[in-house]
């Protein structure tokens, strides 16, 4: 059954990052991918903590928000394939900023999730 729960999430996650995707229309910079991962960052921390109370009796349905939905809007394949890009077209400057902001923001909105998760316990 837990399956079933992950499907959907990941079904209803994949529809909303390929509509985000449309974002990046014909710019260089990937603002889409940026958008959808950082947006699953915040998410991930903030419903990773809500969960321990609010989904305690039903951990098939956090499965399915975490694993499905959140696995399948977040994109780390798709973020790296765009780094590689970036470097064969010698736009260092660009890659270099499109990392950094990646991982220092993801990281830093995936706290402020956890926190304000924290907060409605």
């Amino acid at each position: 059954m837990q399956y079933i729960f992950v499907f959907i999430g990941g079904m209803v996650g994949a529809l909303l990052r390929y509509f985000i995707s449309y974002i990046n229309n014909g710019m260089a910079f990937p603002i889409g991918t940026l958008v959808a991962n950082l947006v699953g960052a915040f998410l991930m921390g903030y419903l990773s903590t809500i969960a321990i109370q609010y989904f305690k009796d039903h951990p098939k349905f956090k499965k399915g928000l975490t694993t499905g939905f959140l696995g399948a809007l977040t994109t780390f394949s798709t973020f790296q394939l765009e780094l590689v890009k970036m470097f064969h077209h010698h736009s260092f400057i660009l890659l270099l900023t499109y990392a950094l902001v990646s991982y220092i923001a993801g990281i830093l909105l995936c706290g402020i999730g956890v926190k304000l998760g924290g907060r409605t316990q």
